[in-house]
Formats: C-alpha cells, sequence, structure tokens
C-alpha cells in the first residue's frame, strides 16, 4: 500500500504539481523576480524536453519504417520514400546547424553556403508547393463536403453552408471584374465569422486545458500514471 502510494504521489507531486504551480503563479504574479526566474527556467526545461521527445519520435519513425522496408512489407516502396525524404529534408539543416565539428571535422564556409543554399531550396520548391497543393485540395474538400450535406439532409444549415463555399470560393478568384461585392463579402465572413469561430474555439480549447489541469491538480486524473 506505501508503495504504491509512493509511486503515485511522488511523480505527481515533483512532475505536475510543484512545476505547474510554479508557471501558473509565475504568470500570475510577474512582480515576483524569483518566481519568475524559476518560471521562464522550467518552461526552458519544457521546450529543452519537448526537442528530444521530438527527436525520439523521428528515430522512432525510421526505425518503424527501417523495418518495413528490410522485410518488403505491404506498402514498403512508400515508407522508402518517407524515409529519403526525411533524411533529405533533415540532414543539411542539421548540418549546417550544428556542423560537423563535434565528429573533428571543419567544415569551410563554402559547404556550410551549399548547405544553407540546400535547405532553402527545399523549403521553396519542394515543401511550400506541397503546402499549397494541400490548400487547394480544401476547395475541394468542402464543395464535397457541401454536396453530401445535401444528399444527407436538405435545410437552412446547408444552404447557408453552400453559399458560404460558394461566395469564399468565388470571391478568392483574381479575376472577378465587376464582381468586387463579392469579394467584399467573402473579406466579411473571413474578418469577422471566422473570426468569431476561431476565437471561440481557442476560449473552448483554453477551458478544456484549465479543466484538465485542475482534475490533474486534484488527481482526479492521472496520465501519467501507469494504472
Amino acid at each position: 500500500m506505501m508503495g504504491r502510494l509512493i509511486r503515485h504521489w511522488i511523480p505527481f507531486l515533483f512532475f505536475i504539481l510543484i512545476p505547474g504551480l510554479v508557471v501558473l503563479f509565475g504568470y500570475l504574479m510577474p512582480g515576483i523576480a524569483p518566481l519568475t526566474e524559476l518560471r521562464d527556467m522550467m518552461v526552458e526545461w519544457a521546450v529543452i524536453i519537448s526537442a528530444f521527445a521530438f527527436l525520439l519520435g523521428l528515430l522512432n519513425v525510421l526505425q518503424v519504417h527501417g523495418r518495413h522496408i528490410r522485410r518488403r512489407r505491404s506498402g514498403w516502396f512508400y515508407s522508402l520514400i518517407l524515409v529519403l525524404a526525411m533524411l533529405l529534408t533533415w540532414i543539411p539543416p542539421a548540418f549546417q546547424s550544428l556542423g560537423l565539428d563535434f565528429l573533428g571535422i571543419p567544415v569551410s564556409s563554402e559547404a556550410q553556403a551549399m548547405l544553407a543554399t540546400t535547405s532553402q531550396w527545399i523549403f521553396d520548391y519542394v515543401i511550400t508547393p506541397l503546402g499549397a497543393s494541400l490548400a487547394a485540395l480544401l476547395a475541394f474538400t468542402l464543395v464535397l463536403a457541401a454536396l453530401r450535406i445535401f444528399r444527407a439532409r436538405l435545410n437552412a444549415w446547408a444552404v447557408i453552408f453552400l453559399v458560404t463555399v460558394v461566395v469564399v470560393l468565388l470571391g478568392s478568384i483574381p479575376f472577378t471584374t465587376g464582381l468586387e461585392w463579392l469579394t467584399g463579402i467573402r473579406s466579411w465572413i473571413i474578418d469577422v465569422l471566422s473570426t468569431a469561430g476561431i476565437r471561440g474555439l481557442l476560449l473552448g480549447v483554453a477551458l478544456g486545458v484549465i479543466v484538465t489541469a485542475l482534475r490533474v491538480f486534484i488527481v482526479s486524473e492521472q496520465p501519467y500514471s501507469e494504472s
């Protein structure tokens, strides 16, 4: 019984409650210099731990998909493309930031410039076009969603959704000569309605985070526990 209490309460006190209260009161009472310094230090620790967690996740992805490639499992070719893409987008920035000095290999300024150019080329001609393509698919996704809504049920909300999609899409077309009023309506929808909806979602997320933190603080929820 005592061992179980220690196993549950020590992680709760030292990894959840104390750091959470320090960071919370550090933001609520910024006038206390020692508290804000401790808060900033803990936030920096959290950033460092998150960076290492990201690196471990990257290595785990390489391990899993590397196993698929070695064993020629179904879809191994896509795993190969994923691994190659990860290495091509990760190695040049890593060498540019860290260099090879930690291995005792000096890196010339020409090599640093080449790595910087390679990283920028990958970003400009690979990542940015892929992001633009995914964003372009949003238009087709909205139209398909509108058609499915009409097939499922026809009501006022479906009509409002379809009209909004059409107005936003047509207002985004660059050659809308004579339809400046449509562009104005699109801007009003994005600046007013969309902004209000996004703020509502952000407020909901903030309230959900607060409720989850309170549940953790009162030991009503223990995400760190194995049981």
